[in-house]
């Protein structure tokens, strides 16, 4: 039955393409084999399918495959992720769309984000707030230098309408800012991104607390934060980040907004690397330290190689562990990414 279905929805694709002009995207294929000193073989894989109207249609449907452990886990996990729709203009200074499943991030993370750097299950820590639910957003800007969207909605794992999240931004380069606020029933949230982007140095800062409590007082455990600075000379590029993890966060396995058990949690991570001018590879290492619920003190070295070839970057990864009482000496990684 699961066959029939796939094959359903990819032939539905083909005959949508044909007569009304639509667009099928694998907008995401993320392939990631983990080896360890026992020569065991853990592969994460996921995969996003976009059917898009394109500009004439405005309206996209989304499915997700999300497996954690390839090997011991067969079963299909092919589900749906999302449908929206929209229209732009309206008297010609709004935007409205309708959608439900997952929409997006607000506050995505650049560069320090995603399993590679994130070990636990399901959490990628790759933005400040996902958007889940089913609602109404209202969009409105003048040129790309400030505008707003307001989201009105039923969080996913409610039984009502009882989520707004309000986004606003100003754009004055290199300078953009974007302001974020939100509440869900009882709980609120507040944060904030704010990049600097020339050509030598950029600088990434995203900080919000996702979960105040009326009443309760709010501490550093309870913030997503993530500081970003990038440096390039000549061929060479320095990513510097702090992340901290907060107490509460969006996992993808569970599709909802739970604990992440992090108190006390922050890592530096390091990243130097060479890109030659037009070539198709880069490679570099990274040095990361951790300290969460886990452990005191982690310590990693990473060297590394991306290869870009044929639309696929690969990138191939060692992690040697110099201080750690939770992961191996070493840890090898194979990683695929594209989309098409």
């Amino acid at each position: 039955m699961r066959r029939f279905i796939l094959l359903f929805i990819f032939l539905s694709g083909l005959y949508t393409n044909t007569l009304f002009a639509a667009n099928v995207f694998v907008t995401k294929m993320d392939i990631t084999s983990r080896i360890n000193l026992k020569a065991e073989v853990v592969t994460r894989g996921e995969f996003q399918l976009d059917f898009n109207g394109g500009y004439k249609y405005q309206g996209k449907l989304l499915f997700q495959y999300y497996n954690t452990d390839l090997e011991g886990n067969t079963s299909p996990s092919l589900i749906f992720d999302g449908a929206q729709a929209s229209v732009k203009g309206i008297f010609h200074a709004l935007d409205l769309t309708y959608w439900t499943g997952f929409y997006g991030i607000l506050g995505e993370g650049t560069h320090y984000k995603g399993h590679l750097y994130h070990m636990e299950t399901g959490f990628d820590y790759n933005g400040y707030l996902p958007i889940l639910g089913t609602g109404l957003i209202f969009a409105s800007n003048y040129y790309d230098i400030f505008g707003g969207k307001l989201f009105i909605y039923q969080r996913y794992g409610s039984t009502k309408i009882n989520s707004m999240d309000l986004v606003g931004y100003l754009n004055y380069d290199p300078v953009t800012l974007h302001l974020y606020s939100g509440v869900s029933g009882s709980e609120y949230r507040l944060g904030a991104q704010l990049n600097y982007i020339t050509d030598e140095i950029s600088l990434y800062l995203t900080i919000g607390d996702p979960t105040i409590s009326a009443g309760e007082k709010i501490d550093f455990d309870d913030f997503y934060f993530l500081l970003e600075e990038w440096y390039s000379i000549n061929n060479w590029n320095l990513i510097l980040s702090v992340f901290s993890r907060p107490k509460v966060h969006y996992n993808y396995i569970s599709r909802d907004y739970i604990s992440t058990n992090e108190t006390n949690d922050i890592d530096f991570n390091f990243d130097l690397n060479y890109e030659p001018e037009a070539s198709y590879f880069s490679g570099g290492a990274e040095l990361n330290i951790q300290t969460n619920h886990s452990e005191s003190l982690g310590v990693y070295v990473s060297p590394y190689i991306s290869i870009f070839t044929y639309g696929i970057r690969w990138k191939i990864k060692v992690d040697f562990n110099l201080i750690s009482q939770t992961r191996d000496f070493i840890t090898a990684y194979l990683n695929i990414n594209a989309s098409f």
